[in-house]
This record gives structure tokens, C-alpha cells and sequence, in this order.
């Protein structure tokens, strides 16, 4: 294992600053969607799990999510969250990379044993756990590689342990290579429908795999995903999030229909958050992509940022939020090619991250939870992407709170999330 940098521990702070200060009237569901309308704010939640601190509890919450697919196991979780200080960076990375740390070893001891699935199972929620840990380190210190290391290298172990196999990838691409991983729906090789998943600003590819890669094989789909530049670790390469990435998912594209797995007419692209851009991009480019879906549409990224607290917080209130909350805030900036400490530059980075949905003639689903469907601008590029990417079979799915499924990207009940998927992609490739 990778040593982790870990300072010694600080005391817990008295008191968490910042938008969780008033927590009665921010945790209200109705104060929440309102405050969503105007101000765009991707983890905003409607329900309250357990930290004050609201990006913690977002992110215990996506954790959570994970859960059904293989990421996360509830009493080692709830062990974790027991054991950090509300709010406190160093705490939440400690805890979660020791709860990594005990699940690798165990993973060690399992395959030793001869249990190859049990320690497959082991090896990919202690990925998660990395993965999870690693949130809460800035890319200039030392952590943010080696967490990100761990999560990477154990992923990879879990591969080979399942039936058939996982392929770890390195696909070529200019001066790097992109990251990823193709599970083959069944062993016989015979061609299946494939889904191609890539995720969004905050995304690795080994946690795509919890996302919905159970899912798809469950139903005869192969899975392939990759991380694009901007994404994973690629920015310690000087790999940034560009406008045009149809460049790279062309070399996704060409990789799939190089396997004799995937039958070439049941080809979809499925992309979340940022993905909701991403993909897009790559069908309108692309007409081998037989059918696509996004949660939600972002057809101009820069307006839906600066609509963002990121943006929009005066000096004094950046001031006031926690170091968890500047330290994601910071990430986000850093994978366009900024400082860390610029969060008030995201959505000028993003100038010209936009497309023209008229381009769109394949198949296409919309999926959005309540939550962000309260966002003004949210619907605004939700409707205009329906209105004109014109293909009958398009769909609007608005998932509800009362499900649990009114957060980003609909993390809160992947179940849910990948039936409408899923069933949707059915009854397209059935047409």
C-alpha cells in the first residue's frame, strides 16, 4: 500500500461556517428548491443524512448510492461517518482511507484463502472507499496522487477476479492514454448491445463502475467507461476538460466497435453531470451512436456555472464556507485548467462549452431529478435539447423526491435511475 500524508490530528473546530449555518432553514425541502430555482448548486440535498456540513452529506450520500452495485457496504460506512468530525477535511480523509486500508488487507487475505469472490468484492468497495477519501485533498498535495493511486490500483486487482473477466484499459489518445474499463455482458463473445458511460467534472472511472455497470450486464449490455481529459488524475498530465471532447470519445467509439462483443446497431452513450455535455458532443459528431442519454442536458455549460454559488459568492461569503466546501469548489476549477483557488473562474473557463441540439438525430432520454428540475436553467436547456433534437422516441424523465431520487444525477436511487435507463434503451432498440 501507498503511504498516506496525513497530518496529525486537529481539534474538532467549534463551529462549521458558511451556507450550513442555519441548518433548520437550509435542510427544509421547500427552502431547497427554492433556493435552487435561482441559484444552480449541483450538491444541494433535500434530505439530511448525517453531517451538518452540507457537502459531506452529499457525498455520504453518493457513497450511499453505491451501495446496491458493490461500493460500499452500510456498517462500514456508518462506522466511517461515526468517526469523523462534522466538517473537518482531515478527519473525513483519515477515516475513509483507513476503512480502505482495512478492507484491501482483508481483500489480501480472502484471495490468499482461494475465495476469489469474496475478495473481488472486498477489492472494489475498498476502491470506493479511496476514491471517497480523496475528495477532500487539493491536486498540489501529495494525497490527491496517492489516494488516487490506491483507488486506481485496486480497482485493477478486482478485474480479473470476475467471470468474464474485466479488461483494465489504456486507450491511446494524442500524448496520454484514457483510462478505463470494458465487462463483457456474457462469456461467449457473441455481439450484445453496449452501453459507453462517462461521467462528469467530479468523476473517476472505477466509480462509474458503481454507478451502473451491475445494472448493465444484469440485462445483456456490455459496459465500457473511460475517463476523458479533465477527468480522474488526467489533469496532473496537463489533461484538461476541452470543448470539443467528440475528439476523444471518438477514440471510445472506435475502441468499441473494434470488439466483436458489441453489435454495432445497439451501440448507446450515457453521460452524467458535465456527461450531460460531453455526450452530446460525441453524438452529434458521431453517428455510430445509435442512441444516447444524458442526466441532465447542459448544452451550455457556462450558463448553467454562472448561475453557480461558485460564481456568484461575494469575497466575504467565500470566506465563510468550510475548507471542505472551498477545497471541492477548487477541484472543480483546477480540471478546466485553473488554480485551485480560483473558483470564481469556472464559468469563464468554460467559454464556449456549448452545442446546438438541432444536431442530435439519434434516440435521446433526458433524465433529471426534481431536485435540479427546480433550476430555471436546468429546464431552460432541458427544453430547448427536446425541442429541437426532434426523434420521436426522445424522453423527459423527471424522478421525485419521494423516491429518493431527487438529487444530482439521481446518485440517491441508482436502482431507479437505471431501470428508466435501461428499459428506455429496450424498447428503442426493439423499434
Amino acid at each position: 500500500m501507498l503511504p498516506l500524508n496525513l497530518p496529525a490530528r486537529r481539534a474538532a473546530p467549534a463551529a462549521i461556517p458558511g451556507s450550513f449555518a442555519k441548518e433548520e432553514d437550509m435542510r427544509s425541502t421547500t427552502s431547497q428548491l427554492s433556493e435552487q430555482k435561482d441559484q444552480y448548486n449541483a450538491h444541494r440535498l433535500y434530505v439530511k443524512i448525517h453531517f451538518d456540513e452540507m457537502e459531506m452529506d452529499f457525498i455520504l450520500q453518493w457513497v450511499l448510492g453505491a451501495t446496491p452495485f458493490g461500493g460500499c457496504e452500510i456498517g462500514e460506512a456508518f462506522y466511517v461517518v461515526g468517526s469523523i468530525i462534522d466538517g473537518d477535511t482531515q478527519s473525513w480523509r483519515e477515516q475513509w482511507a483507513a476503512m480502505a486500508q482495512r478492507v484491501e488487507e482483508r481483500a489480501g487475505e480472502q484471495l490468499a484463502a482461494g475465495h476469489p469472490v469474496s475478495a473481488r468484492e472486498s477489492l472494489l468497495k475498498a476502491s470506493n472507499y479511496y476514491r471517497t477519501a480523496v475528495v477532500s485533498a487539493l491536486p498540489e498535495e501529495p494525497d490527491f496522487k496517492s489516494l488516487g493511486d490506491q483507488c486506481r490500483a485496486v480497482f485493477r486487482r478486482a478485474c480479473p477476479l470476475f467471470d468474464p473477466p474485466m479488461e483494465a484499459l489504456d486507450l491511446p489518445f494524442e500524448d496520454t492514454v484514457l483510462p478505463g474499463y470494458f465487462l463483457p455482458a456474457d462469456p461467449g463473445g457473441q455481439p450484445r448491445k453496449t452501453l459507453i458511460m462517462i461521467g462528469g467534472i467530479e468523476t473517476y472511472a472505477e466509480e462509474l463502475y458503481f454507478y451502473i455497470a451491475p445494472a448493465a450486464k444484469a440485462r445483456g449490455y456490455n459496459f465500457l467507461t473511460v475517463d476523458i481529459p479533465g477527468q480522474g488524475m488526467l489533469p496532473l498530465e496537463g489533461q484538461f476538460f476541452r470543448p470539443d471532447p467528440e475528439v476523444p470519445l471518438k477514440t471510445v467509439v472506435d475502441f468499441a466497435l473494434s470488439r466483436p462483443e458489441v453489435d454495432p446497431e445497439g451501440l448507446a452513450m450515457y453521460g452524467i453531470s458535465g456527461g450531460g455535455y460531453f455526450v452530446p458532443r460525441a453524438v452529434i459528431a458521431d453517428s455510430r451512436i445509435k442512441a444516447c442519454a444524458v442526466n441532465s442536458a447542459v448544452s451550455d455549460m457556462r450558463a448553467q456555472f454562472a448561475g453557480m454559488e461558485n460564481c456568484t459568492a461575494t469575497p466575504e461569503e467565500l470566506a465563510q464556507w468550510s475548507d471542505f466546501h472551498q477545497r471541492n469548489a477548487g477541484v472543480l476549477s483546477w480540471r478546466f485548467g485553473l488554480s485551485s483557488k480560483d473558483i470564481h473562474g469556472l464559468a469563464d473557463a468554460a467559454q464556449g462549452f456549448e452545442f446546438d441540439p438541432a444536431g442530435i438525430e439519434c434516440p435521446a432520454l433526458i433524465l433529471v431529478g426534481e431536485g435540479e428540475w427546480a433550476n430555471e436553467e436546468v429546464q431552460k436547456q432541458a427544453q430547448d435539447f427536446l425541442a429541437k433534437a426532434a426523434n420521436p422516441a426522445n424522453k423527459l424523465v423527471i424522478t421525485k423526491l419521494e423516491q429518493g431520487a431527487s438529487s444530482h444525477c439521481i446518485g440517491g436511487n441508482r436502482t431507479l435511475m437505471s431501470q428508466v435507463l435501461f428499459d428506455w434503451l429496450d424498447e428503442v432498440f426493439a423499434a
